[in-house]
Order: structure tokens, then sequence, then C-alpha cells
């Protein structure tokens, strides 16, 4: 009887092991670094997305958008989803997502057609990528009209 049941299963484990190894997925390259503001500490919490610029690679890949957490030092891992740690090589537009306490002055890291930066990722990964942010030009702040409140409703 337990012949039969490793029998059963064993077939199975081996399928899923298969399509585990398959290796179809996108190769990707290690990006790790810190995002330090114009003062030189870390920006955190947060987090930052490497969002393809559209450019196939030289193979004929489309990147695909990559992300990470900031942690408390500012450092960052990027990860590709549902792929894996890492990031295609290929060039990218650099977005920040800093949260509703974030200066104004960050706003135009918010979007990939606001950012400045620009990174071009090599096949040999990036290690201990430093970006640092410039606070210095302000970005334009919606403003509120009297009265209303930040849903646009009309305050009572």
């Amino acid at each position: 009887m337990r012949r039969s049941i490793v029998w059963i299963i064993l077939p199975g484990w081996l399928l899923l092991l298969a399509a585990g190894c398959g290796g179809n997925g996108p190769e990707l390259v290690t990006v790790q670094g810190k995002v330090l503001d114009s003062d030189g500490r870390p920006v955190f919490p947060g987090s930052i997305w490497f969002v393809a610029d559209g450019t196939e690679t030289a193979d004929g890949a489309h990147p695909l958008d990559s992300s990470s957490m900031l942690y408390e030092d500012g450092s960052f891992r990027l990860r590709t989803y549902p792929h894996g740690d890492g990031a295609m090589v290929g060039k990218y537009r650099v977005t920040l997502s800093l949260g509703a306490g974030s200066s104004p002055r960050l706003a135009k890291y918010a979007g990939p057609r606001t950012t400045p930066i620009t990174i071009d990722v090599p096949r040999a990964g990036l290690k201990d990528r430093e970006i640092r942010l410039d606070s210095s030009q302000t970005a334009p702040v919606a403003n509120l009209r009297k009265g209303a409140s930040r849903t646009g409703r009309r305050g009572r």
C-alpha cells in the first residue's frame, strides 16, 4: 500500500520540481543601493520603483518593472514580481512612493514622467548604488480652495 501511494505522489512532485526549474522567467541581475536626501540622510519610509522605459534589451526582451521597500538606512534591494530578486538588464526611470508625510519638494520623484532619475542596469547588475535626491527645486503642489477638504468636498 505504501509503495502505491509513493508512486502516485512521486510523479506530482517531479512535475512541480520541473516547473520550478524551467528557466522560463527573465534573466535578473542584482540591483541594490541606498536612497539619500540632499543632506545625505536616508530616505525612509517608502518604496522605490524602477519603471521600464519601454526600450528593448539587446536580446529583444522588454524589461519589467521592479521595486523594493526602502529600509530605515535608506537601502533597497530590487525584486521583479513574480520572478524573484533582481531586475532585468535595461533602462529605467526611477520613481519613489514616499507617503503622505513627505516633502512636497520630492513630489517630482513620484511618477515616471516627472522623475529626473534614469538608470541603465548593466549585465553585471548594480551593487551599492547611491541615489541622492535633489530637493532644491519645488514641484507644483495642488492648492486647496478655502473651505475644501482633501477629498474635494466643501468643509462645514
